[in-house]
């Protein structure tokens, strides 16, 4: 029971922080085309903001429970000096400090607030590269810009689509349709390098190719088939549903906002698979090891 909580939260840490995060950095992005929905899309990232910070400190309470495998974790305070003495302590610390620099700058319209957005953003995905796997192996210098990549553009793409959701109810259509298309176009580009960051990040961890047969590299597979399938869903926006949005046909909107949910609990899967991945396995386990109980040596 202690096990499941402790990755629920870490999942629902990381669709937050994603979300604040990515809201941030559409608003720098497009708040310059936005003329109805700037401020709906700034409280969201606020809102998403504080239940990180929220969950981030609920995560810091769990993590001594976490160590001792029991509730009782939770008053020992042996633990608790051990946990803020970590890397773990370190890039929860500064994770928080990133996310509470989201929520303040987005509270405020203006290029000023809009660069401390961003720059909180930063913080709070750079906090990943001080503890886990990418942390503790020999390439860390490699894998670290690697791993910020990939995070960056995954927030950068699920932190936009539900202001995508909003800008499509309160923009007028054409201007919806503009910015929509604008945010594809860039998606073209930068999406792939997601996969392609990390796919370099488990090159350099994976020992052989005998390791995608363990848990750590089934889990992989995974995510590279929710991964296709947002791909085609992306597709289907750009060449199907943005157009037809711009043309005024009956339906497009509901479509379009379907198919943007849709993507967002796809990601939310991704990330769910991510926590339970960075959490229990370790790239250099193998499946005998996994049969047998064997803790991973490292989590991000």
């Amino acid at each position: 029971m202690t096990e499941l909580a402790w990755v629920a939260l870490r999942a629902t840490s990381l669709v937050l922080l994603l979300q604040a995060a990515g809201a941030a950095l559409f608003s720098a992005a497009f708040a310059h085309r936005l003329e109805h929905s700037a401020s709906a899309i700034r409280r969201t990232g606020v809102r998403a903001a504080a239940a990180a910070l929220a969950v981030l400190a609920a995560q810091y309470l769990l993590e001594p429970v976490h160590l001792a495998g029991e509730w009782a974790g939770i008053a020992d305070a042996s633990l608790h000096r051990l946990v803020l003495s970590s890397s773990t302590g370190a890039a929860l610390a500064v994770r928080a400090a990133g996310v509470a620099g989201v929520a303040l700058g987005l509270r405020y319209d203006g290029s000023a607030a809009r660069s401390a957005a961003v720059a909180g953003s930063l913080a709070a995905l750079s906090s990943f590269a001080l503890t886990g796997h990418t942390a503790v192996d020999p390439h860390r210098l490699l894998l670290a810009p690697l791993l910020l990549v990939h995070l960056l553009l995954a927030a950068f793409w699920f932190g936009s689509l539900w202001p995508l959701r909003q800008l499509c109810v309160l923009e007028p259509r054409a201007q919806a349709a503009r910015v929509i298309e604008a945010f594809s176009s860039g998606a073209l580009w930068l999406v792939p390098l997601i996969p392609l960051a990390g796919a370099g990040i488990a090159a350099v961890l994976l020992p052989d190719f005998a390791a995608l047969l363990a848990p750590y590299g089934l889990l992989l597979g995974a995510k590279l088939m929710l991964f296709a399938a947002l791909m085609g869903l992306a597709a289907l926006n750009r060449l199907r549903l943005t157009p037809a949005l711009a043309r005024g046909e009956p339906g497009a909107l509901p479509r379009l906002r379907g198919s943007l949910a849709a993507e967002y609990v796809l990601i939310c899967a991704v990330l769910t698979v991510t926590a339970v991945l960075t959490g229990f396995f370790s790239p250099a386990q193998t499946e005998r090891d996994a049969r047998a109980g064997t803790p991973a040596t490292a989590r991000a």
